[in-house]
């Protein structure tokens, strides 16, 4: 059989990790620290109509009006957008997640369980589902109320929320319980690392070489 110079691997695809879940369960901490620990990972800027809330975080948003909001909608500029119930709107562009796995980055994004079925219909193959449970929902809403961001019938509309999108656990993937903060950062890593080595993802350009697999080859295996 003759030597084929091209490589076992071409380009690989690029994938959309979400880590989804209901507030209060620290995934967007941990969506931070992921990026920081591995810049390959590329993060995406969200869409929404909320007023910004004090402290970090906001250089993650780009804050526009409801009809502004509306109109990319109707454009189709959002491979996905939610209206949750606090009556305000978030969306993620379509383009930049195009050209990301265009190039075989892999982006990580942080949604609630809506946000992301919306987003596997867009991407079916590419879009990876964690969902990120704190360990009680006592905890859970300890977290929201250390927020300070939102008053009383707010938190009590997230709690409410919470319970919902526990019915969607099984959409995902993967769960990972956010107890230990690095012990659950380093099982999300692993997550990657495990998804990245998938043949799905890998480009793997093998067709070639089994075509010319002679048949009597097969009885060795």
């Amino acid at each position: 059989m003759p030597v084929d110079p091209k490589p076992f691997l071409t380009r690989p695809t690029g994938c959309l990790f979400v880590l989804s879940g209901p507030s209060g369960t620290g995934k967007t901490s941990l969506a931070r620290a992921m990026a920081e620990s591995d810049p390959t990972l590329v993060t995406t800027r969200s869409v929404t109509t909320r007023r910004p809330r004090p402290g970090a975080g906001e250089e993650h948003y780009d804050h526009v009006s409801r009809d502004e909001f509306l109109k990319m909608a109707g454009n189709g500029e959002f491979a996905q957008w939610i209206h949750p119930s606090f009556d305000e709107y978030y969306g993620t562009l379509r383009a930049p997640l195009e050209e990301a796995l265009g190039r075989g980055q892999d982006l990580l994004l942080d949604y609630c369980p809506e946000g992301y079925l919306n987003l596997r219909r867009c991407f079916p193959e590419q879009t990876v589902g964690i969902f990120v449970m704190a360990p009680s929902v006592e905890m859970m809403d300890r977290r929201l109320a250390g927020r300070g961001s939102e008053n009383e019938e707010e938190r009590e509309l997230r709690h409410t929320m919470a319970l919902r999108d526990f019915n969607f656990v099984a959409e995902h993937a993967y769960h990972v319980v956010n107890d230990d903060f690095e012990e659950a950062l380093g099982t999300l890593l692993a997550i990657r690392r495990a998804e990245k080595a998938r043949l799905a993802h890998q480009g793997l350009a093998l067709g070639a070489y089994a075509r010319h697999a002679e048949p009597t080859l097969l009885r060795y295996y």
